[in-house]
């Protein structure tokens, strides 16, 4: 669990030390203040980058080199701290429990995020990368060897396909053996996950909204299943070669949202995508908790804007029942009326400045 949090210098917070709730942490204040910038500082601590830029630049406060996040944490009773920097340069500094961390992951490890915006319809009917993202982040959580085997395969198809296009042949066979191997894993691990995922989603999309019912989560896992991978490798090398990438494998994996049998970027409304977002991230949440050794930190960002009060209620009420939740609005009266009658800790937002209600 957060206990605290400095920033500074990430975007307009200059110097900022906050004491985050065990339950519902919220924030309000006009566009632009600083409470977006506030959930990407605490993005920026759990892992290692923000989610509205690849780059580090803009995220660090204008003339400073270098923005920091420094939270304290509580673990069953122990308590230590765990902080990143990052520089203008794209260079990151990061240490938990006085330690050095070799790899930003170990950030993700200690502190688990779940972000619920509505930014990023893509997921829901986009391309499959943000998919596959979503359901590997949620499988780095709660299957230890899923790192390593994602890692290994990923190696392998950028080594392969960097051969297909300058023609080395000779070790092909090679490449396509360890493809063969770590993808059959990797697949493995996902159509685990598939499966209770896909039985949350129905359950609790249905609770959001009732046009929701009907919607179901279809894993495809990239190749042919009827053939193990190592064949359905075989069987396109000619082609892979002409286009010089690989075609079959988990890297074309896709997780399919239907609604009725029908894709949901078809028939559902923006605003109904946009509830569907948000239950895919609530269920990444539920996975987590029942499986990780290690509860989520909800990031909620200004719901109130995007859904009608009844939405907005609906998920703030999944959201309750002893999960740690930091919360934003525009106004304090409308994350009132959202969060209901469960203890809320509030915080005034102006001008990068953060107060106290």
């Amino acid at each position: 669990m957060l206990q605290h949090i400095e920033i500074r210098c990430v975007r307009n917070l200059s110097t900022v030390d906050v004491v985050i709730a065990e339950s519902a942490t919220a924030l309000f204040g006009a566009n632009g203040s600083g409470k977006t910038s506030f959930l990407e500082a605490v993005h920026l601590l759990g892992l290692g980058r923000s989610f509205r830029t690849h780059h580090s630049k803009p995220v660090i406060q204008h003339a400073q080199d270098a923005c920091r996040v420094v939270g304290r944490l509580n673990r069953g009773g122990h308590v230590f701290h765990m902080g990143i920097e990052k520089s203008r340069d794209g260079s990151a500094r990061a240490r938990v429990a006085g330690e050095t961390v070799p790899s930003l992951s170990l950030l993700a490890q200690t502190l688990p995020l779940v972000l619920l915006d509505t930014e990023g319809l893509d997921l829901v009917s986009g391309p499959p990368e943000g998919r596959r993202r979503l359901i590997d982040s949620t499988l780095f959580h709660v299957e230890q060897p899923f790192l390593a085997a994602w890692r290994r395969y990923s190696q392998a198809v950028r080594q392969r396909n960097s051969g297909l296009r300058r023609g080395i042949i000779d070790t092909d066979l090679a490449w396509r053996q360890e493809l063969a191997e770590a993808g059959e894993r990797l697949t493995e691990a996902r159509a685990r996950l598939a499966e209770p995922y896909r039985q949350k989603l129905r359950e609790l999309a249905a609770l959001l909204s009732q046009d929701l019912q009907g919607i179901d989560l279809i894993f495809r896992p990239g190749w042919d299943r009827k053939y193990p991978l190592i064949e359905a490798l075989e069987r396109n090398i000619d082609s892979d070669r002409s286009q010089g990438f690989t075609q079959v494998g988990p890297h074309r994996a896709d997780i399919r949202l239907l609604h009725n049998g029908v894709p949901v970027s078809e028939v559902l409304s923006r605003g109904q995508m946009k509830l569907l977002l948000i239950a895919l991230k609530l269920v990444q949440g539920q996975i987590i908790e029942e499986q990780a050794r290690v509860p989520p930190l909800y990031l909620v960002d200004d719901l109130p804007a995007e859904l009608d009060r009844a939405h907005c209620a609906s998920v703030c009420s999944q959201l309750g029942a002893g999960r740690q939740v930091i919360l934003t609005a525009v106004d304090r009266g409308s994350l009132e009326a959202a969060w209901g009658n469960e203890p809320l800790k509030l915080f005034h937002v102006e001008h990068g400045q953060i107060a106290a209600c």
